[in-house]
């Protein structure tokens, strides 16, 4: 239950910050990526939700959140990551 917490709070913030959000058939590990000067995480429908807070992390680490607000636990945790 707490990862899918940690996962709907991770995709809260993406969303809020401006990463969208791709669920697709990928028959593979999802990525981030930046096209036309937005930025993706893109991971496929059966990845465990472990996979896809990995990913989420990852994109809202490359932002510039300087002046975002981020809830605390998902700063707690991006400032983590950035170790």
């Amino acid at each position: 239950m707490e990862k899918v917490r940690l996962h709907r709070l991770l995709v809260d913030t993406a969303r809020d910050i401006g990463i969208e959000i791709v669920e697709d058939r990928l028959n593979r590990r999802g990525g981030t990526c930046r096209l036309d000067g937005k930025t993706y995480v893109i991971y496929d429908v059966n990845a465990s939700l472990a996979e896809r807070n990995q990913l989420l992390v990852k994109a809202i680490c490359s932002m510039d959140l300087e002046n975002l607000y981020l809830p605390p636990r998902v700063r707690d945790i991006i400032m983590q990551a950035e170790k």
